[in-house]
């Protein structure tokens, strides 16, 4: 090897490690397992999602004219919904996540918040179920507190690492930021009211607090004084305080406040350890109100049994896993808060859920994430995954001794290598004689051998390995 090309080797490797390609160009198996059971698991909940929307919803939309009696309606529109999201997720995931720091974030949380404020609008508002929540949008309504956790969310991870890691604001500033870029949106969201994703943004900013940094015993004064004003805050509003005596004893007005959470029961009881089998629910024949929205975990038991709803449950484990593994792996305080907070806002939601579902917590109207039906949710949770795959995507391993020495490796320079820094071929060299040592025909006592006419005397300095061995043959 030429010296010219050996700088030329030197100089490219050298660029190679200050622009960080050197070492990074095969991904460590402890962050690429992790991101791709994540990735593999949130698609996987969406196909399955997917499936039994159509499932609990086919007979709804067969049966009525509001529907076009069309039995993929809810499908067709959940697939739309959920490719835009999975668009979104992806623009996301290529976006650095460390630009949610600067004035993407301040700018979209002013639109998040101006959303907000538009669904008190007559004009946009739309009022369902005793909540003004939606913006009617031609045939489609957008939800925008969904939309709203996720910027909460961010600016909450942004104002703990200012505040807990780099010390770059004081108390008075924390508290000045907490209340205008965390506490304006999340009242806006809680008069709605939307008392369901409020708590699953409250605990889901505790979560990421204690990763911050704040002790445990903080944490619970905390959440027993959100809990008990999140009591007091629901015995005060009629609707809310039946939910809750509802699910002290559904049966007691099973036809009534209680009809919903009884039905879903009775689909847990139907399913029992295996399912009636796929499409095969009785529940969603207008028995079991929002079977595809709120209540479509009733129908995964009836359908599936214990077997299938434990299996849901295993996969949501699964993502909870990979989530906090990401976070674990990633470069600083900000990565590991959005990866943290991403995916504890999707478990919270799921057990808010299911324990209303099963009558262990009051109903919130919290759909499961990526498996009830629902344009704005599934749109949110995309949305999540994207942030936490751009963390995982842009988790870089700092430099260990063992890559600087493997990055300083060199090639002898001589002629058992050619020009790109490999070994020659040995058709194509010379083999050089090794100083000390000589080859003769044989020791004391081979000339009187009667083998030792067919040996003849070789000087193999001057041959190759190609010319000897042709010359054996002759």
């Amino acid at each position: 090897m030429t010296a010219g090309v050996s700088q030329r080797l030197t100089e490219a490797r050298s660029e190679q490690s200050r622009s960080g390609r050197g070492h990074t160009g095969a991904t460590p198996a402890r962050i690429m397992v992790p991101r791709v059971v994540f990735l593999v698991t949130s698609f996987s909940l969406l196909l399955f999602g997917m499936l039994m929307i159509y499932s609990s919803s086919s007979i709804v939309g067969l049966t009525s004219s509001d529907y076009n009696h069309n039995p993929a309606y809810f499908l067709v529109r959940q697939v739309a919904f959920a490719g835009v999201g999975t668009v979104l997720a992806i623009a996301l995931a290529k976006l650095d996540y460390h630009m949610w720091s600067d004035k993407l974030l301040e700018i979209c949380w002013g639109v998040t918040v101006l959303l907000l404020v538009v669904v008190y609008s007559p004009l946009a508002g739309l009022d369902v179920y005793g909540a003004t929540r939606w913006i009617a949008i031609g045939p489609f309504t957008l939800q925008p507190s969904e939309f709203a956790k996720v910027i909460i969310l961010l600016v909450g991870a942004h104002i703990a690492e200012e505040f807990f890691c780099k010390g770059a604001m004081d108390s008075t500033q924390a508290v000045k930021h907490v209340v205008i870029g965390v506490g304006i949106p999340l009242l806006l969201v809680l008069l709605q009211p939307d008392k369901g994703t409020t708590g699953v943004v409250v605990l889901t900013l505790l979560v990421m607090c204690h990763i911050a940094g704040v002790s445990a015993r903080q944490l619970l004064a905390v959440t027993a004084v959100a809990a008990f004003l999140a009591f007091a805050y629901s015995m005060k509003d009629e609707y809310s305080r039946a939910r809750i005596m509802t699910m002290v004893n559904p049966f007691s007005d099973p036809y009534g406040a209680g009809y919903q959470l009884t039905q879903g029961f009775y689909a847990f009881g139907s399913g029992g350890l295996t399912g009636l089998g796929l499409g095969m629910s009785r529940q969603k024949y207008n028995y079991l109100p929002m079977a595809h929205n709120d209540f479509i975990f009733a129908i995964v038991g009836e359908e599936l049994g214990l077997v299938g709803a434990l299996g849901m449950l295993l996969a949501f484990a699964l993502l909870l896993w990979s989530g906090l593994k990401i976070a674990e792996h990633a470069p600083d305080v900000f990565g590991k808060l959005i990866a943290a907070g991403c995916t504890s806002l999707i478990i919270i939601q799921l057990l808010l859920n299911v324990g209303g579902v099963l009558g262990v917590l009051p109903l919130t109207g919290k759909p499961v994430p990526f498996v009830s039906y629902g344009g704005s949710s599934v749109m949110s949770c995309l949305l999540l995954v994207g942030l936490v795959a751009s963390v995982s995507f842009h988790s870089k391993m700092p430099e260990t001794v063992h890559d600087v020495r493997r990055r300083q490796l060199r090639f002898a320079e001589d002629e058992y290598h050619d020009d790109t820094g490999f070994p020659r071929a040995r058709v194509g060299r010379q083999s050089a004689p090794r100083p000390g040592w000589s080859v003769v025909d044989g020791g004391r006592g081979v000339a009187s051998s009667p083998l030792a006419s067919s040996y003849r005397r070789r000087d193999l300095s001057q041959q190759s390995a190609v010319e000897r061995l042709r010359g054996r043959r002759r």
